[in-house]
């Protein structure tokens, strides 16, 4: 019988289990985003059931808790007016523009934070943001650029793992912790 030392195993066993890699702002899965928007303006109670549930399968599979999230040059990270959110500054970018309706109104996106102050039933401590990063968050005025990362966290009550979907406003809300927050020029 060969013995192989435990921490060998252990080295082995972290290099084959899956990492979640870095997912850049700009290269966000555009499917669901259109299939959400076509699900609130669709007549067709069905129609529109099957959309969003086509896209909360598209969104699982790419949104899954520990998946980060960046800013790159081309698509930034934006302090909205909505407070405890993020928005990205490159959305609806304009291949999804282009794929709409004529109403071209696009499903809304946004990366709600959290914080001990700032809590929501179902997201654990581990998921808030630390607090230094949040007081920088909070010191800029909405429509502040940012680089950075943030990631995804688990969600007890969603409607997908890290996401809720509100139907009346179109709007796909991602639950999320800063990892890296810098201002920008924009």
């Amino acid at each position: 019988m060969i013995r192989i030392p435990k921490i060998a195993v252990l080295l082995i066993m972290t290099m084959l289990l899956p990492a979640v890699p870095l997912l850049y702002a700009h290269d966000l899965p555009e499917e669901p985003l259109v299939l959400l928007t076509k699900a609130a303006e669709d007549p067709c109670s069905i129609c529109a059931e099957q959309n969003r549930r086509q896209a909360f399968r598209i969104l699982n599979e790419h949104f899954v808790p520990g998946r980060e999230i960046g800013g790159s040059e081309t698509c930034r990270i934006m302090k909205p007016d909505r407070e405890n959110t993020l928005v990205l500054a490159c959305y609806p970018s304009s291949s999804l523009k282009d794929s709409l309706d004529c109403s071209g109104k696009a499903t809304q996106v946004v990366f709600s934070i959290y914080t001990p102050q700032n809590r929501l039933v179902g997201i654990p401590e581990s998921g808030y943001t630390a607090q230094d990063i949040y007081d920088l968050y909070r010191a800029c005025p909405a429509g502040t650029v940012f680089e950075g990362r943030i990631r995804l966290i688990e969600y007890a009550y969603g409607d997908g793992l890290t996401f809720n979907y509100f139907r009346q406003a179109n709007r796909l809300q991602f639950h999320c912790v800063i990892v890296e927050l810098k201002p920008v020029a924009p």
